[in-house]
């Protein structure tokens, strides 16, 4: 008996494609263009403008603009154009209002700029205005340094002072004149050089400089009345928190030992309320402000003190 052997064709096309693509090639060409085209070109519109159209039209009405952002309450002392300083240092002007972080880096791009203590709020107003809530840095004292000049002219040293704020900060010192030194509070310390402190916007680090600021946001009320020009600062021999040992100097008045800075004090020094009522007194007596020397690091009568340390010259500190 013969045995026939069929083979399944595994590899025919379905029936269902079959009849789909006689039914593609029973279109006209033509109609398949009028299909093609505007798909293309629509597909190319939108790549067009979600890649070039958007950006466009957002630089163009909806860009952040150096013009349109107010910061409040601008301090007398500040010389510079902080806006300009931030646009040119953060490119704020790639960024767009319709951006939801635009709020945060406009207040982070603030917060960098060295005259800006803390930026606490950013508030988009209508027609692309900004406002922006700061709080500036408040210059406080000038610390004095030196330049060391060229050693070929026999090492000849150049006297220059460093503004600072009420935080210890040193400030951007371009903003600043001659003229403005006698307006601060001097500080005079030992080793400080202006080539270690180059960086604005960061605190000084020295502990001579920290307790004379403390001292300094201290008398800031009462130092036009008590006649204030300078402190000078150096190494404490008492038992305490402080390391340093204030003294005030006044313009016309006595030589004042201050003592330890302002909650630094030793357990036997008054405390820096009792030494500012004190030093107040001390202004308002003529027979008091003729006097040499004052010490106000001691609970005792400064009349009938002892005589105190001696002054130290601004060569030896």
């Amino acid at each position: 008996m013969a045995v026939v052997e069929t083979q399944t064709d595994n590899s025919s096309t379905p029936l269902f494609w079959k009849h789909l693509w006689g039914w593609i090639q029973a279109i006209p060409r033509a109609a398949v263009l009028s299909l093609v085209g505007p798909a293309i070109l629509l597909l190319v519109g939108y790549l067009g403008w979600r890649y070039y159209g958007a950006k466009a039209l957002d630089g163009t009405f909806y860009a952040i603009k150096p013009e349109n952002i107010h910061l409040t309450n601008t301090p007398p002392w500040l010389k510079t154009d902080i806006v300009k300083q931030v646009f040119e240092g953060s490119g704020l002007g790639k960024m767009s209002l319709l951006d939801d972080q635009s709020s945060a880096v406009v207040a982070r791009a603030f917060d960098a700029h060295p005259w800006i203590r803390k930026t606490y709020r950013v508030q988009r107003m209508a027609g692309g205005q900004i406002l922006v809530n700061v709080e500036y840095r408040t210059p406080i004292a000038m610390v004095h340094c030196e330049t060391e000049g060229d050693a070929a002219t026999g090492g000849v040293t150049q006297e220059n002072f460093l503004p600072i704020d009420t935080d210890g900060y040193l400030l951007p010192t371009q903003d600043f004149s001659q003229a403005d030194i006698p307006s601060y509070l001097l500080i005079y310390a030992k080793n400080i050089r202006a080539s270690d402190h180059r960086r604005v916007g960061t605190p000084l680090g020295d502990s001579q400089i920290t307790e004379a600021v403390q001292l300094c946001r201290a008398l800031l009320p009462i130092r036009s009345d008590a006649n204030l020009v300078a402190i000078y600062v150096y190494p404490s021999r008492r038992a305490g928190k402080a390391k340093w040992m204030l003294e005030l100097a006044t313009r016309g008045g006595p030589r004042i030992i201050w003592g330890s800075a302002p909650g630094l004090e030793a357990i036997d020094e008054p405390s820096a309320q009792l030494k500012i009522r004190r030093l107040l007194e001390i202004t308002s007596q003529r027979d008091l402000w003729s006097q040499p020397e004052f010490d106000l690091s001691h609970s005792v009568d400064p009349s009938t003190q002892s005589t105190p340390p001696p002054r130290l010259s601004r060569r030896q500190l």
